[in-house]
């Protein structure tokens, strides 16, 4: 539930940024990254709210070869734009002379890789974790 909340929140701020590089004619901001997160930042946030909501009925659902090959283009396109997020965090703070763009907001477009660092250390943790258990 916090990792669903957690993606809400994130995704909101980061379209609140896109849309006020938008709003403030920021045009060293408005490239195909922020066209591709404007439009698919709002399903990511509608997507992960019916997680939250029907859990049980998506797992269900899952089941059926069709919402297995729609959720599987969703994961697809949902991981396109993580990498999307990633690319465009990088390009918009090597950009110099791209002031308009500078807002604390633009950190959050950093958060897949924040979740990556997560994942990875969990894994570790695990894996040293499993090795002294079964080494005794």
């Amino acid at each position: 539930m916090y990792g669903v909340l957690i993606s809400v929140a994130a995704n909101a701020l980061i379209l609140k940024y896109v849309l006020e590089n938008e709003r403030n004619n920021c045009e060293c901001a408005l490239t195909w990254h922020h066209n591709f997160i404007k439009l698919y930042a709002p399903v990511v946030i509608f997507l992960s709210f019916a997680r939250l909501l029907f859990r049980e009925e998506i797992n269900k659902s899952m089941r059926t070869a069709l919402f297995g090959l729609i959720f599987g283009v969703l994961g697809l396109v949902s991981f396109a734009y993580s990498i999307t997020l990633i690319i465009y965090f990088f390009k918009l703070q090597r950009e110099s002379n791209c002031d308009c763009s500078r807002d604390w907001k633009r950190n959050v477009l950093a958060y897949p890789l924040v979740i990556i660092a997560i994942a990875i250390l969990v894994v570790i943790f695990l894996t040293m974790a499993f090795r002294n258990r079964s080494g005794k």
